[in-house]
């Protein structure tokens, strides 16, 4: 094995443990950390038939009953203000087509057009791409107008028109594709001239991951994240893919917050229990706004949090 970032082949260990999620095999894994560049990733990689079973239908981007799962007009709104702080961030630009990959739950994507209409003189067009869809999501898709394509983002996307897309996001995915490297090479080719892709993936820097790093940190995820970026890791790597970095920096991390103290006092994603600390999930709006007051106050202070975002278009 070979670091991702440098090419390095030495490697110290950062944890191992088991998946305290979803308990989907038994035993341990290993996230090993390269001696040269600080890049952590999954040693050994799962074999490419065995990744499918990492992702059961509990899983928590399916699962209303996870106590991970967002949904409501809370969240919804915080996607359109999401939206509209994207649409600021890229003001000037021209977007005619949205592509979100590997995005799950449509309403993200549904929300970013609903925004990005409104400077747009023609429909803008939104797709999503994803190894598989299930039959509730095609149906969102088809009331919605949002056309979806199957495809791998790694080895395979040809159901995209080279050179044709304006916006592209890939939203917590990176960190769980076994050659990201390959992926955004993939997306490059991808994109319209003034083009941007939109990155948001862990960052190793929070005070979340400072508590729990020793084993319980959430953003681990163990073992379907098989590798997790830096702020200098992820800019080095767009760099290297043919990428202007136009911006990156941190978010407030809530779901690692919450993941992490569960994973450490042994509940996991699947569906709340009968214990006493159930009161830790996504639905319980003073705990998340607590973590997400928390993370945004040590921001401002100049601080990093365990979610990073990056902007970036074709280098050239």
């Amino acid at each position: 094995m070979s670091c991702l970032i440098c090419g390095g082949d030495a490697f110290r260990r950062v944890v191992r443990a088991p998946d305290f999620e979803y308990r989907c095999q038994p035993g341990e894994w290993t996230l090993v950390e390269c001696v040269a560049c600080g890049h952590v990733q999954l040693d050994p990689l799962p074999a490419v038939e065995e990744v499918a079973t990492l992702y059961p239908a509990s899983y928590y981007t399916v699962n209303p009953r996870s106590p991970i799962y967002m949904d409501g007009p809370v969240v919804e709104a915080k996607m359109t203000k999401d939206a509209q702080h994207l649409r600021r961030r890229l003001a000037g630009r021209t977007v005619r087509s949205i592509v979100d990959i590997g995005g799950g739950n449509l309403t993200r994507l549904i929300k970013l057009r609903e925004v990005f209409q409104q400077d747009s003189p023609t429909p803008v067009a939104a797709t999503c791409l994803d190894l598989q869809f299930n039959a509730t999501v095609l149906e969102q898709a088809k009331a919605a107008g949002i056309r979806c394509v199957t495809g791998n983002v790694e080895t395979d996307l040809s159901a995209l028109a080279d050179q044709g897309q304006d916006l592209v996001i890939l939203r917590q995915l990176l960190e769980h594709l076994r050659d990201p490297r390959a992926a955004l090479h993939q997306i490059r080719r991808k994109l319209a001239p003034g083009g941007v892709l939109v990155i948001d993936t862990p960052n190793r820097g929070g005070w979340d991951y400072r508590l729990f790093k020793r084993r319980y940190w959430g953003g681990y995820h163990i073992p379907r994240h098989f590798h997790l970026f830096d702020l200098a890791s992820l800019a080095r790597l767009l760099r290297e893919t043919g990428y202007t970095l136009l911006a990156q920096g941190c978010t407030p991390s809530i779901a690692f917050w919450i993941i992490s103290f569960r994973n450490a006092l042994g509940l996991d994603s699947i569906e709340r229990g009968p214990s006493v600390w159930e009161f830790l999930n996504l639905r319980n709006l003073p705990v998340v706004g607590g973590f997400y007051v928390f993370d945004l106050v040590w921001s401002k202070l100049g601080g990093q949090t365990s979610n990073q975002f990056a902007l970036a278009t074709r280098a050239g």
